[in-house]
């Protein structure tokens, strides 16, 4: 897929503001006023970190695989540092988040934004601990490293569906094998992370049955 890059000072979400944009369109700005995460929370946009929503197609069947081909992509675009993801695509470094992603569904489109503490982290994370690059590369390379990663994914997922993502996910997940917790909206499970489903949920094994989660916040134990 070929980039047209917009920048701006400040906007009160880059996400919001790629809505009015056409797919292939990136949105990058210096400052956010009102950044946000999944299911409303708040994205602390602090100065010197990177804010960019790409705008991709919604495709009729893999739509929902976008969320592991954004987060594949951010991985590989910090080649040298040893980020994993935790599911579906945070990104972590050292147990702490480092990036957010959110996607969000736009009539045929798909605005997928992401917020990368490449300078600085916050306090704390909403619900995570939260860490940084430390400055390892600048807001320039990690763009440049991403939107290459994106569209080679993109091709990928496209050509040959969700098997070959599935398995670059694997290869940076973690807590696969392990007992985590997964809060739901009306109960919180612990159990075994058996897999990722070939249809992106994880395979949580409790002491009495083995569920299926396609959407929860999860925490390493």
């Amino acid at each position: 897929m070929k980039w047209q890059t917009y920048f701006f000072k400040e906007v009160d979400s880059t996400n919001t503001r790629a809505v009015d944009y056409d797919v292939g369109s990136v949105i990058i700005a210096e400052n956010q006023t009102a950044g946000r995460g999944r299911n409303g929370r708040r994205w602390q946009s602090l100065a010197g970190n990177l804010f960019l929503s790409a705008v991709l197609p919604a495709l009729q069947n893999e739509t929902p695989f976008l969320s592991f081909v954004a987060g594949v992509s951010l991985a590989e675009a910090l080649p040298d540092v040893p980020v994993r993801l935790k599911w579906p695509n945070d990104v972590l470094l050292h147990h702490a988040k480092i990036a957010g992603i959110l996607l969000e569904r736009v009539d045929d489109k798909v605005i997928a934004g992401f917020g990368v503490n490449i300078r600085q982290a916050p306090d704390r994370d909403m619900l995570y601990q939260a860490g940084s690059l430390n400055q390892k590369y600048t807001p320039e390379e990690v763009t440049k490293n991403l939107l290459t990663a994106l569209s080679d994914n993109l091709d990928l997922l496209m050509q040959s569906g969700f098997t070959p993502i599935r398995q670059k996910w694997l290869n940076y997940a973690v807590g696969i094998g392990e007992e985590i917790e997964v809060k739901l909206p009306h109960e919180t499970l612990r159990g075994l992370f058996e897999t990722l489903t070939p249809q992106g949920a994880i395979s949580l094994k409790t002491p009495t049955e083995t569920r299926l989660i396609s959407a929860g916040d999860i925490f390493l134990l």
